[in-house]
């Protein structure tokens, strides 16, 4: 689905992103942003912060628990 909605840019050089994308995206207040320059324009990334990485992330026991997973599945289907 494409999002068409224009913004205006203040004096200070701010936009407001629609709440819709915010939402979509989810970006909230004091989220971090990169702009990328491209030939036919910019692009926005949100930037994720190491500490919330970590937080989605497994750790190492689940990770060991998830390969133990997968490779009891695999020989399993073996026999």
């Amino acid at each position: 689905m494409t999002f068409l909605k224009s913004a205006k840019i203040t004096n200070r050089g701010m936009v407001s992103i629609p709440a819709a994308l915010r939402k979509k995206y989810n970006i909230h207040d004091g989220d971090r942003i990169v702009f990328i320059e491209e030939e036919d324009g910019l692009k926005m990334h949100v930037i994720q912060l190491l500490e919330e990485l970590r937080k989605k992330s497994y750790t190492t026991e689940e990770m060991l628990e998830e390969m133990r997973k997968s490779r009891k599945e695999e020989l399993e289907m073996e026999y």
